[in-house]
């Protein structure tokens, strides 16, 4: 990528679509959806994998698929018992954005402590996008309850059991607040989805949606985004906050700024000497899962210059809307995250409650004393020093990373709370 950072930011600001006046129809993407993901498991010829891995997949995709059914026939239901889910406004929505293992974790996690606002948690964005099954899924747990929760406890146990390993690169729990790009599973466009299919060439294109999507194929995610959103907002409370974390959204910033027109987004930012090894380390226990020997090469290319976009991307949306866009660097989130913070919501017009000003004090003392155990170099990944600064040499010119910062070494250290 080259030139002036603030192109990329004009060009998509040039070619938005305008956004569409209430949510509009979803459905109409359903037959796209579904051939895509009829044909996912074809792109796994000649990847390299090994056959265990295409087995497992293999086995894994026919219930993956049925699910993101349901979750159609959950909308088509929403449309027929809880209408009221069109009227429902958004009303400054924030949006939590950034290079993958920049802190937008643990910023997401401080921002659901504040009682004025919802987010999607990972139960919502697995089993309840619709309103009808958010509805099924609550009285189910109601009962549950009621009987002293037998299920609660065996989910609970099963799910502790997955995420055994895993808290020190993304904390996993079912109540837990989660990145909603998990909505995007039914269209199979969900980002993650790239670990199991490097080769699904619309992954890469929609995690660069705002550069390299149509104005039709923006327009229509963007509406079936929407459309999530009301649907969380009609069940938790229209008159609250919708708060949204996605680092894969960082290329699509442009959009959702278009999307929702007061919407408000901060940006994490991190060295990325530290931020490259880490993603690769995250990615690596589902690629070997999913049937690779550790991180292909060609993959690992093609995630650095993903990450190098995302950078320029952020830095040229927020110079373009600075009053809508604050970049925050994660030094500054494990560091002084109380100050950052209410510096951030006061540049945006944000207000801050009593009640969040006190979560956030608390959250601040833990964000000083954090230290990750997620360790990982540059080495295992056949990378160096030289070879970061040469491929992220304008994300170095945008940005200093502040006055210092804590030795490669100590790089799982420096995490925010999971990144």
């Amino acid at each position: 990528m080259t030139g002036d950072v603030g192109s990329t930011a004009r060009a998509c600001h040039n070619s938005i679509p305008s956004r569409a006046d209430g949510p509009g129809s979803v459905y109409h993407a359903f037959p796209q959806a579904l051939f895509r993901m009829l044909s996912l498991p074809l792109s796994m010829r000649g990847d390299g994998r090994r056959w265990r891995g295409r087995l497992l997949v293999l086995i894994l995709w026919p219930p993956f698929v049925l699910l993101q059914l349901l979750h159609w026939i959950g909308f088509l239901l929403d449309d027929l018992l809880f209408r009221g889910w069109r009227r429902v406004e958004t009303h400054q929505p924030v949006f939590v954005l950034g290079p993958p293992r920049s802190g937008t974790t643990h910023l997401h996690h401080v921002l659901s402590a504040d009682e004025q606002t919802t987010t999607f948690r990972m139960w919502e964005c697995l089993f309840g996008l619709s309103v009808t099954g958010r509805k099924i899924v609550l009285g189910l747990a109601r009962i549950d309850r009621s009987i002293g929760r037998p299920a609660g406890r065996l989910v609970g146990a099963v799910t502790r059991r997955l995420a055994v390993g895993m808290d020190d690169v993304h904390p996993f729990a079912l109540d837990a607040p989660e990145e909603d790009f998990l909505a995007l599973m039914p269209l199979a466009q969900c980002f993650i989805l790239v670990v199991m299919f490097p080769n699904a060439d619309w992954l890469w294109k929609t995690s660069r949606l705002d550069r390299s999507g149509s104005a039709d194929e923006r327009s229509r995610l963007m509406r079936y985004y929407r459309a999530c959103v009301q649907k969380h907002l009609y069940v938790h409370g229209p008159g609250r906050r919708f708060l949204s974390k996605n680092a894969s959204f960082s290329g699509m910033a442009e959009s959702l700024l278009e999307a929702f027109p007061d919407a408000r987004i901060l940006a994490c930012t991190r060295e990325p000497k530290q931020t490259v090894p880490s993603q690769l380390s995250s990615i690596e226990p589902g690629l070997k899962a999913a049937g690779f020997d550790g991180v292909p090469e060609a993959l690992r290319d093609r995630f650095m210059l993903l990450l190098r976009d995302y950078y320029l991307h952020l830095e040229a949306v927020a110079g373009e809307h600075p009053d809508r866009v604050v970049v925050i660097e994660n030094h500054d989130l494990r560091d002084r995250l109380d100050t950052t913070i209410r510096e951030a919501f006061d540049d945006l017009g944000l207000a801050l409650t009593p009640q969040f000003e006190a979560a956030l004090d608390r959250a601040a003392r833990a964000s000083r004393a954090f230290r990750s155990a997620h360790r990982y170099t540059l080495a295992q990944y056949g990378l160096d020093e030289t070879v970061i600064e040469r491929i992220f040499t304008e994300v170095y010119s945008a940005r200093s990373f502040g006055a210092s910062q804590r030795p490669l070494a100590d790089a799982g250290q420096a995490e925010s709370a999971h990144g």
